[in-house]
């Protein structure tokens, strides 16, 4: 089936778009052609040219394709006056000089003062004092045009703090707009007896009367620390210092008795094996740079942190241990947060910015149940908590008229909110911790078997990709579709900051998950996780609809389209649609559309509303 698709949508809302002069129009590009139809993308490619040609996009990097010969992957970013507008810009696939695809999101009419009220300096003062912690790098802080979660553009100054966050701040006015979280963590839950205590392999480097757990038979160098040492914590690995090698993960004698060190050092190896025979990607940067992680952490949860974090500032992977003192290392956890640095290295690569994504919504109702029978409602505040000066925090729920303005009456709607980029990204650690696992051990059941789940070595089942609605969360089941998925309510912190809310809707029901923050990024990523076990194990969708899968000897091939779809074409700013017409694009690229791979993959996109 072939799909020639061009979007233009000039809001942030999918049901009622914000007013013109706090939302200017956005404009979110999805072309992918067929050689026999084209007229997409050239459509898409003329806006392109046009955009460079007033200057509106600057170039922004130009590679050549890891596989496919002959075509050129480009990408424009956005500028305004001189000023990059964060996360838009247009990502261009070429055969040969001529357009196959165009992806991104990009501002028209943009109206906004690019000299801002007080300099780089007074901007990182200000923010260390809203954040309670110090700069992260010694760079000065950036000036951009940042959109906000609402739609309204911002001139921002933009730093990485200690606490693990960009911060962005008022160029005018001083105060918060956005944070960005350079940490992505796991969703752990459950405990059990733990990983087989069989041996194995730790591949060590001998110096000075020890072996140290630094990998140097592969191209690029893994390097293991163990948070149970004294000499080592995760603090001390937070930031770049030259003296991490005396921190490494050692023994004396090379019969590791950690398991965490054994079982976290060898999946980082097969994580790194898989992605480089099976997809021509080198370690976690794609250019063989150290790889490192830090295991036995005291709590139970698994993370990536972004540079400019880390012992070399190029970012790390973490991993705790369960409350039954398990190494929350199993392979598929391993390879799911190695995936995360793969997606913020080759998005940065090619962007110069991670994986941003989107934010959309659909309006919901006046008011919704709360705690203790009480009830929230459109025109109420929201209390998130204090604030690093021991200052309160809060401010009106986000709610919005008939025709999508915003609005604090009584009888305005809540709008319901969907974060795309993070349960996108969620998604793909997902799907290569899966295929890692599938490459390394025979499928089935048990430890050491490969199968759909994630985390079960460890007893800790945190989501399955064959049959999401089997898992819950309290009375609700994991989506497998668009239309199922989690959506938050919002509330403004004061000014123009907005944040997730414990309340939300899904499938027509109201929630409260009982902390403020969380985007439901780890349940919402079984949309996109199931599609690709459709697509390589075929079978019947819950809606009814059947997928011919590839079947398990050709499930290589759904890898691959699903890994080119986002490392060599996603722009920075996502939405779901887009991340599927971008995998159905690589589908076509690698096997052609009228491949079984490509029918597999669009039938199993098509079953999950994507």
């Amino acid at each position: 089936m072939k799909r020639i698709m061009l979007f233009m949508a000039a809001s942030l809302l999918i049901d009622a778009a914000l007013p013109a002069q706090t939302a200017p129009q956005r404009q979110v590009v999805a072309a992918t052609s067929s050689p026999s139809d084209a007229a997409a993308v050239i459509r898409a490619n003329a806006l392109l040219e046009e955009l460079v040609r007033t200057d509106d996009l600057v170039l922004r990097s130009a590679q050549p394709d890891r596989t496919v010969p002959g075509r050129i992957h480009e990408y424009f970013a956005q500028v305004h006056r001189g000023v990059p507008v964060r996360g838009a810009g247009l990502a261009r696939q070429s055969a040969d000089g001529v357009p196959v695809s165009v992806f991104g999101t990009t501002f028209a009419d943009i109206d906004i003062d690019t000299v801002p009220s007080f300099d780089a300096g007074v901007a990182l003062a200000r923010m260390e004092a809203l954040a309670g912690a110090a700069r992260a790098t010694t760079e000065p802080a950036e000036l951009v045009i940042v959109p906000t979660v609402l739609g309204e553009l911002v001139l921002a100054w933009s730093a990485p703090l200690r606490d693990f966050h960009t911060w962005f701040i008022d160029a005018h006015g001083g105060e918060l707009v956005q944070r960005f979280d350079h940490r992505f963590t796991e969703a752990a839950v459950g405990s059990g007896p733990g990983l087989t205590g069989a041996l194995r392999k730790v591949s060590a480097w001998s110096t000075a009367g020890r072996y140290e757990a630094r990998e140097r038979l592969r191209p690029a160098e893994i390097v293991t620390f163990d948070a149970s040492e004294e000499s080592t914590t995760a603090e001390s690995l937070d930031r770049p210092t030259e003296d991490w090698p005396s921190m490494v993960a050692s023994d004396d004698n090379n019969e590791w008795t950690s398991r965490g060190v054994v079982g976290g050092h060898a999946n980082l190896g097969l994580t790194y094996d898989y992605l480089f025979r099976n997809q021509d990607w080198r370690g976690m940067d794609g250019q063989d740079g150290r790889i490192f992680s830090v295991v036995n952490l005291d709590f139970f949860n698994a993370f990536f942190a972004s540079a400019p974090f880390g012992p070399e500032g190029t970012g790390y992977v973490g991993f705790g241990v369960t409350p039954d003192d398990i190494p929350f290392v199993p392979l598929d956890v391993v390879a799911h947060e190695l995936m995360h640095g793969v997606t913020f290295s080759a998005l940065f690569e090619r962007t110069g910015l991670p994986l941003v994504g989107s934010h959309t919504a659909i309006l919901g109702p006046s008011t919704l149940p709360a705690e203790d029978d009480q009830v929230i409602r459109c025109g109420d505040s929201h209390f998130f908590g204090t604030n690093a000066a021991g200052e309160e925090v809060g401010g009106p729920y986000v709610c919005f008229d008939e025709d999508g303005n915003r609005s604090t009456s009584p009888d305005g709607r809540f709008g319901l909110f969907l974060a795309h980029g993070g349960a996108i990204n969620e998604a793909y650690s997902d799907i290569i911790g899966t295929a890692a696992e599938f490459a390394a051990h025979s499928p089935g059941e048990g430890v050491l078997r490969a199968d759909y789940l994630i985390g079960e070595d460890a007893e800790a089942t945190l989501r399955r990709m064959d049959r999401p609605r089997s898992q819950v969360v309290g009375p609700f089941q994991y989506p497998d579709a668009m239309g199922q998925e989690f959506r938050f309510v919002l509330a403004s912190t004061g000014g123009r900051f907005v944040a997730y809310t414990r309340f939300g809707m899904k499938d027509n029901r109201p929630f409260s998950i009982g902390r403020d923050g969380y985007r439901g990024v780890h349940w919402n990523s079984t949309i996109l996780s199931h599609a690709y076990y459709l697509a390589v194990e075929g079978g019947r969708h819950s809606s009814g609809q059947t997928v011919d899968g590839v079947g398990v000897a050709n499930r290589l091939q759904i890898e691959q389209a699903f890994f080119r779809g986002l490392v060599d074409l996603a722009p920075a700013t996502v939405t779901f649609p887009v991340m599927g017409s971008m995998v159905r694009q690589a589908a076509m690229d690698l096997h052609g559309a009228g491949s079984a791979a490509f029918t597999a993959i669009d039938q199993a996109l098509t079953a999950v509303g994507l």
